[in-house]
């Protein structure tokens, strides 16, 4: 029965010296794979560093052409609406005047002085054109409804 336990005793042994030696094997395995993965994870995260910052560069790139056309397209807008708008102004003093040759005396001082109003801002008097074609619009379209 001694041989029995003697041999059962030293196949743990054997078991656990085997165990331990492939756990030192599996640790020894596993830091160089772990070591592996960091290079490789070093690597990546310097490629897309630098994939992220011409991808930056782009893009700010792009934001300075878009920027660029952006005021060149708005230049070209307030230049149309200035020449509009002194057309306006134009023909708001021409219907004033033509007004005021049909009114009596005191109504044409008051037409002068909106007239005068009207020729130094432009555009006050392009906005109450605008207003007042949209009323008659508006009239117009309810008429015909």
């Amino acid at each position: 029965m001694a041989d029995i336990k003697d041999n059962t005793q030293d196949a743990v042994n054997g078991v656990r010296r085997n165990a331990a030696d492939l756990g030192s094997v599996a640790g020894e395995k596993a830091g160089e794979l772990a070591s592996k993965a960091q290079a490789k994870a070093g690597d990546l995260a310097a490629v897309a560093g630098e994939k992220a910052g011409d991808l930056a560069a782009k893009a700010g790139d792009k934001a300075g052409e878009l920027a660029h056309k952006a005021g060149d397209k708005a230049g070209v807008i307030v230049s149309l609406a200035g020449d509009k708008a002194g057309e306006l102004a134009g023909k708001a003093g021409e219907l004033a005047d033509r007004a005021k040759t049909n009114m009596p005396p005191e109504v044409k001082d008051t037409a002068d002085k909106v007239v005068a109003q009207a020729k130094n801002r432009p555009w006050v008097t392009a906005g109450v054109v605008a207003g007042v074609l949209l009323l008659w619009r508006i009239a117009r379209r309810k008429k015909t409804s």
